[in-house]
């Protein structure tokens, strides 16, 4: 191969790789929030859950001392969200969408009552 062709292989295996990176870092979002009881105290230990309602893929979270909880690279598209934990009612939001680059902030209020209960 001459100087020049291995040059231009070179920067074509390099263009290539960039922009495979930069697809696959544009195509994914995160979401974060923290989690509350109803007097606005924090909840660590809350299990959150999201599912890609297209796909079925699912992704799990805990959130943590401070009752935050964050999911990074999660593919884009539709999505639901539920957060429980033991001896409050189970939370669900859907509707959310996820858009490329999208960080929404998706603060969960957990109310008093039994584990089998969905507000």
């Amino acid at each position: 191969m001459s100087g020049c062709g291995k040059y231009l292989s070179i920067a074509l295996l390099i263009s290539t790789c960039v922009a495979r990176t930069n697809a696959w870092a544009q195509a994914t979002a995160e979401i974060s929030g923290t989690a509350r009881d109803q007097s606005g105290a924090v909840l660590p230990g809350v299990e959150i859950r999201v599912t890609q309602t297209e796909t079925g893929g699912i992704r799990n979270s805990v959130t943590n001392e401070t009752g935050s909880y964050v999911l990074p690279n999660l593919p884009i598209g539709p999505y639901k969200l539920e957060a429980s934990l033991p001896g409050f009612r189970t939370y669900a939001q859907t509707g959310i969408a996820l858009q490329v680059d999208s960080n929404p902030v998706i603060n969960v209020t957990l109310e008093v009552g039994q584990v089998a209960e969905t507000i």
